[in-house]
């Protein structure tokens, strides 16, 4: 019965979890829609499953690397998924246009 009732829970749970999953960002300017291949902006794949803050450092970190500096101080010192993104987006961003945004 114990077996049954765990079971029970688990499989609740990742129902739940799964359900979830739906895209609740806001479509961002010079993004695609969430899928499965992950958070794409500028055409380059910044991975699945990435959070508000990463996005939001990426968006910034593409900015900033084609000129226009754009960067939130504490967030990047606070947030390692801002700091990952703003990076990640320097880097990956530099030389693309910035039509898509």
């Amino acid at each position: 019965m114990i077996k049954r009732s765990i079971l029970m829970t688990v499989t609740s749970t990742l129902l739940f979890m799964l359900n979830g999953c739906g895209n609740s960002v806001p479509d961002l300017p010079g993004t695609t829609p969430v899928s499965s291949a992950g958070f794409v902006y500028h055409g380059h794949n910044f991975g699945p499953n990435r959070t508000e803050a990463y996005k939001a450092g990426v968006i910034a970190g593409c900015r900033t690397s084609n000129g226009e500096y754009t960067k939130d101080h504490t967030q990047f010192r606070t947030s390692i998924d801002y700091h990952d993104g703003w990076e990640h987006g320097r880097l990956h961003c530099k030389g693309t246009p910035d039509s898509q945004s």
